[in-house]
């Protein structure tokens, strides 16, 4: 499930990357349906993200920190585009920096599991 998360992150960077480029300002279809195909794999990513950063604990921990680590990317993303005078470029570079962690984490080794 962790590289299929870790696809997903790749693949809704790279969404947001190409909506920044076609980026008008308006709402076309195509940018939109990228922006949104790339909002919801990014967020897949970031839960799985989140629960991968508590290791041991209770599962309400692991679930909180996964829900908040998505909400923290969006918030702190929403506020850098209201701030800036194009939000394309905002969306394109957060969909750059974490399709460059998708892939990093990719290119990473699984863990093995151990056997009883």
């Amino acid at each position: 499930m962790m590289r299929a998360t870790q696809v997903l992150g790749l693949v809704g960077g790279v969404a947001w990357v190409a909506a920044a480029f076609l980026w008008e300002g308006g709402d076309d279809p195509l940018e939109l349906g990228l922006f949104w195909v790339g909002a919801v794999c990014l967020t897949l990513f970031l839960l799985e993200l989140g629960m991968l950063l508590v290791k041991r604990g209770l599962l309400a921990l692991r679930l909180f920190v996964a829900c908040a680590l998505p909400l923290l990317v969006w918030m702190v993303v929403a506020f850098a585009a209201t701030s800036a005078s194009d939000d394309g470029i905002v969306w394109g570079m957060t969909g750059a920096a974490v399709a460059v962690f998708a892939v990093v984490q990719l290119a990473r080794p699984m863990p093995e599991r151990a056997t009883l």
